[in-house]
């Protein structure tokens, strides 16, 4: 039973704008929980037609050491018994929303996962790009940008659909951390199906990406990361000004153009100017194989296994 509770606790509300969204739906042995934007369910050991407050129901099981035995008390409560432990968790009678999967049926194969892990660092948090919010799938290529970074995975084959998966899915789908056997797509939802008649359904973010061809087909000068330079990022990085700036310059990294004020590391590899941000350059560590960093203030373009990408740096 808990285990059930916890595959699909990540769907559920955690503040009370809409009380009913802070609730498990227990109906027809299964366990579904919605927040608005996403939705899991899975089947359950438990014949009860009810709505209990999530955080309490999860922390009435987890509590149980024997056997549970689970009732409707009159005052329409949940009782959860096990032993000497008994907990009373609060339910609600107003309709819960009705989700279910919708749309074509689709196989699916390879290494989605492995592709959402290395993208989902670089997915964008700023509202007014919603086509940024999550990772785009399209032919044989994913796509993710946090609008300093733009990244591009080969995926070795086309992806049988083209979708946008947002954020907050795609963090679900890495928490659960089990391929999906299919999904299922309409126009404004995709449902993907796990093994055990489990599913995660989320809404779609558009598909209306900008035209990315004219950043990442430029010609480049590709040339090995200077060495040491993500070690050094780190040993610097306490010093960085408020807004998190790193200098290259030949020979070196610092945290300021003007000598005597924060941090810097001889680099001798360095030997180009930029300024960059020391988080985003840090994303790129276990990415990045070549990079053209003299493109700067231009994008500079990048490639790793089966990737590519770009970096804007900083203004002066």
């Amino acid at each position: 039973m808990l285990d059930s509770l916890r595959f699909v606790q990540g769907a559920v509300a955690k503040k009370d704008y809409v009380a009913t969204l802070m609730h498990f739906r227990i109906k027809n042995k299964t366990v579904c929980g919605y927040n608005g934007s996403i939705a899991l369910n899975s089947p359950i050991e438990l014949d009860l037609d009810t709505c209990p407050l999530a955080t309490q129901f999860v922390k009435a099981i987890q509590t149980c050491q024997d056997t549970i035995q689970l009732h409707m008390t009159p005052a329409g409560r949940l009782a959860v018994k096990s032993g000497k432990f008994k907990a009373f968790v609060d339910c609600i009678q107003e309709e819960f929303p009705k989700i279910a999967p919708e749309g074509k049926e689709v196989p699916l194969s390879g290494n989605l996962l492995g592709t959402l892990k290395q993208l989902s660092p670089f997915i964008a948090e700023d509202a007014s790009r919603p086509w940024a919010r999550g990772i785009l799938l399209r032919g044989q290529s994913a796509f993710a940008t946090n609008n300093v970074i733009l990244v591009e995975k080969w995926l070795g084959a086309p992806f049988p659909v083209e979708v946008n998966i947002p954020r907050m899915a795609v963090a679900e789908l890495l928490r659960i951390g089990t391929e999906p056997t299919h999904l299922q797509i309409c126009e404004n939802s995709v449902t993907f199906h796990f093994q055990g008649n489990r599913w995660l359904r989320t809404q779609l973010s558009t598909l209306a990406w900008p035209d990315l061809s004219p950043i990442l087909d430029k010609k480049s000068n590709q040339a090995i990361p200077p060495k040491d330079l993500w070690q050094a990022i780190e040993e610097i990085k306490p010093f960085v000004d408020e807004v998190g700036r790193v200098h290259l310059s030949p020979g070196k990294i610092a945290t300021h153009i003007a000598e005597g004020i924060g941090a810097v590391v001889e680099l001798p590899e360095v030997t180009t100017n930029g300024c960059f941000h020391f988080e985003q350059l840090l994303l790129l560590q276990d990415v990045v194989k070549t990079i053209d960093l003299s493109s700067y203030p231009s994008p500079c373009l990048f490639y790793g296994e089966v990737i590519r990408g770009a970096i804007i740096g900083m203004r002066l």
